[in-house]
This record gives C-alpha cells, structure tokens and sequence, in this order.
C-alpha cells in the first residue's frame, strides 16, 4: 500500500492529499486496510483539525473505534455492504441516534435523540460510520457557522473568514482533509455556500430526491414547505454519487419524497446544451468568480458541449421571495421551537427572530407569495426545454470575513442576504444542482454551480466530475496539506 494517501498511485488531477470515499471503500474490500486503521486515521485528523477550526459539535471516539472494529468483523464474516466502514461526518441538524442534536441552539442543550434521522439510518444501514456531528448556525438560520453553544467555525485557509452557512461545519472538515464525506442541509444554499467558499464539492438534490426526516428544525410545515433539502459534501464527485445512491428514495413520512429512480449512465458531454450566467439583476459577481464561471463553460466547449449565455427569470425577486416564505408566519414557530434558550441567542440569530414580524403576511399574502414561488419555479424549469444544463456563480464572491457580506457589498447589507440571488432562484425552482471548484480569487476558492433539470442529477454530477478533472488544484488547501500524514496501513 501507498505510504500516504498523496502517493502517484493514489493522485488524480486536482487532488493530491486523500483518496476518495470510493478509493477508500475498495482498499478496505481488498483488506489492504482495516475499518478500524481509517477510523482511527480520521479521528486523528478531525482532533487536529478542529483545533484550529472549531467545526465539530459531538464526537465520540472509543463509540466511533467501537462501530470500526465491528465492521471489520462484519467485513471477513462475508458483508459488503457498500458504505462498510466508511467514516462519515454529519450536520448538527440531522439526528444521530447516541450523539447530541443542538441545532445550535441552547433549546435543545443536552438533547439526545434516541433514532436516527432518515439519511442517517439510511447511511448507517449501509455500513458507514457516524465519526462526528459538525457545527452551523443557530437554528440553521444564517449564511455563517456561528451559534451561543458550540462557538465559531472559521474558514480553513483564513481564520478571519466564515466557510459559510449553515453546513459549514461539514464543508470547512472536508476542505481540511479531516472527513472524507459528510452529510449536509439546504434550504437558500446552506450546501452549495460552504462547498463554494471552502473550495470542495456539495450537491442539493432535486426536491423530493431525498426525504428530510429527522431534521431540526422541522421545516415541511413551514415556510420552507418543498425548499428544503439533504444532500452530501465531499472533496470528489464521485462520492457524491456515492452518497445520493444511498440516502435516496421515500421513507414514507417525508410527503414531499417520492419514488424516482435515479438516472444511471454518463451523458457525451458533446451532447451537451450548456446556457450560462454571470450576474443578477441587483448584484455583480467579482471578477474572479466570473472567472471562475467563464473557465467552467471552456472547459465543457473544449469538451464538444454548445454554449450559450442566457437570462434566466429574476422577477419576481428570487432573494426577496425566498426570505418572505421562510418567515411569512412572522417567526412564530421559530420563536416556539427556541423558547427553551430563555432569550439567549447568538446575535445573528437574535436579529432574524426581531425582523421576522415585519413579514408576516396575511392568507391572502401567504397565497401571493405561493402562486409567485410556482411561477418563478415554472419559468426556470421552462429554461431546460431547450438545455440540458445550465454554469452559474453560486455566491457573487468568495469568503467574507466574519459578519460582513461577500462580494464587497456594505455591511449594512448582510441581512438581506443579496450576493445568493443565485443559489435562491435555483432553491424556488426545486432544482439539483451541484457547488464545484472552479477557480481562485484573492487566494481563496471559487466555485461555479451545475444546475441540472429536475431529477436528473446525474447530468449534474457528470458535469461535476468533467469540470473536476480539468480545474485547477484548489481542493488542496494548505490545512489539509498540513494534516497529511501518514495513511493508515
């Protein structure tokens, strides 16, 4: 076996310092290493790495070395189970059997739930193992990963800045080389952003790809009614596909997930119809992340695709529609799901809870808003009666620094949350869509988002794993090469 995992015989373009989830899983099958040698060699890395990031919210070592050890002896008596031994991360928000569920929040301080959420018992059944739960804001409910129980996550490369919310704890481990996949949620893009920011890969499925069961705070009924969603993190595309084979399908509570089939097959990318997009309406991406755009799309003509630029619908306000649906009940369930805290919020947090009255909306507003969301959902999806795809920004600009908006907005504007037009139109019109590393700007990673038509993620994830091989090495940021050590053997 290799001595560290950044061998040649283990190096693809763009990655230098750990296998896959997939290289992983077939050095175990081969028995050129143990469930337990990984754990371990992941449990030393989350440690280390959580040092200095602050990313993890429940660990449990002698439990996580326990489950390794049983695997391996699940593994010779004849199992192959296609996640067997797998380490894997989970957002605080999901419910893991065992392990505490926060949520951030003091309301739900010293919680443990007893079962595990959907996607959960659906990974675990397959043999993963649950190594930690990681940080994001309190109640899921900021574009930083910051909360009253937990503390700050900060971004790996740059201590001054956030790796983004709300799954930022998942993607600031994954950029750090510390967990080879993860778990993650998104509602307004809580994937997509910390996969942009901290330069590694997150899918959000199509709505009712994937059932949310088991996700605090509950948000079927609620404003975000059919926006949320579950999906995976991970440094190589291939394990998101990985992933989403496992956690997909109905569980017979989520009303919104349904039976579809996932897709099977690579597309020709020379088959390809490619539309792309710079800019919204009411905010200018930066210079690097339209960089980073116009790279995405020349690479796919290199590749035989026809593109072209398009305009996608913005009216009604993609940003603005999202955040009164969310909130149209004014913040009450909200407040009723925190009343445990006593008042004591992260500041963040406090300020949305004191805003959200000034949106309740009336019946016949909440209809308004309703009828406005399926519009704006058919106009985009009308876009792919003549694409297959389309290459966008996912945030108009890298990594902010702590409480300021990215893309050099004021810092009077981070509320209105303005620079994530575009993972919000794509959130209303229920679409996969994939954050992808794409290019760098002022030494931070830049991503570019693949969005595919509804339920046809595995053209996003070709395109993903296309625009994987030909970028540049970003994935490799020096944190994670700091953690490179030697591989388990």
């Amino acid at each position: 076996m290799p001595s560290s995992p950044g061998d040649t015989s283990t190096m693809r373009a763009g990655h230098s310092e750990q296998p896959s989830a997939v290289e992983w899983l077939g050095r175990m099958a081969a028995r050129e290493l143990s469930a337990r040698e990984l754990t371990e060699h992941y449990i030393d890395r989350v440690l280390e790495a959580n040092e200095r990031l602050n990313a993890v919210a429940a660990i449990d070592p002698p439990s996580v070395l326990s489950a390794a050890a049983e695997t391996d002896r699940l593994r010779a008596a004849g199992d192959h189970r296609p996640l067997l031994g797998l380490p894997i991360t989970v957002k605080d928000s999901l419910e893991v059997a065992g392990l505490p569920a926060t949520g951030g929040s003091l309301a739900r301080a010293g919680y443990m739930p007893a079962r595990d959420a959907t996607v959960v018992r659906r990974v675990r059944d397959a043999g993963a193992i649950v190594l930690a739960k990681t940080n994001l804001p309190e109640y899921s409910s900021s574009y930083e990963t910051d909360n009253v129980v937990h503390g700050r996550t900060v971004h790996p490369l740059d201590p001054e800045r956030t790796p983004g919310g709300s799954s930022g704890g998942e993607a600031a481990l994954i950029a750090a080389g510390a967990s080879p996949v993860g778990l993650g949620t998104d509602g307004g893009g809580s994937i997509r952003v910390p996969a942009h920011y901290c330069g590694v890969l997150g899918l959000r499925p199509s709505v009712g790809r994937v059932p949310v069961t088991g996700n605090w705070p509950a948000t079927r009924a609620s404003g975000y009614m059919d926006l949320y969603c579950i999906g995976p993190l991970a440094r190589y595309a291939e394990d998101l596909e990985l992933i989403l084979s496992v956690i997909a399908g109905p569980d017979g509570i989520d009303p919104y997930a349904i039976p579809a089939p996932l897709v099977s097959g690579r597309p020709d990318p020379a088959a390809l119809r490619v539309g792309w997009f710079l800019d919204s309406p009411r905010v200018t991406s930066t210079p690097g992340t339209r960089a980073a755009v116009a790279a995405a799309v020349g690479s796919l003509e290199e590749a035989g695709a026809s593109v072209r630029p398009i305009e996608p619908p913005w009216d009604p306000d993609p940003t603005d529609l999202f955040m009164t649906a969310v909130v149209a009940d004014g913040g009450a369930q909200a407040r009723a799901d925190v009343a445990g805290a006593g008042g004591r919020h992260h500041p963040q947090f406090q300020s949305f809870l004191d805003a959200a009255p000034g949106r309740t909306l009336t019946a016949e507003g909440w209809f308004a808003v309703q009828r406005d969301i399926l519009e704006l959902r058919s106009r985009t999806r009308q876009l792919f009666t003549g694409l297959d795809l389309l290459i966008c920004p996912v945030v108009a600009g890298p990594a902010p620094r702590h409480d300021e908006p990215p893309a050099g907005l004021p810092r009077e504007e981070y509320g209105r949350y303005r620079a994530f037009d575009f993972v919000h139109l794509v959130a209303i019109a229920g679409l996969p869509a994939a954050s992808v590393p794409a290019g760098r700007e002022e030494g931070l990673p830049v991503g570019v988002q693949v969005v595919g038509p509804p339920f046809r993620e595995d053209l996003v994830l070709a395109v993903a794993s296309l625009l994987e091989t030909a970028g540049p090495e970003i994935a490799a940021t020096p944190m994670a090469a700091q953690a490179d050590g030697e591989s388990p053997e």
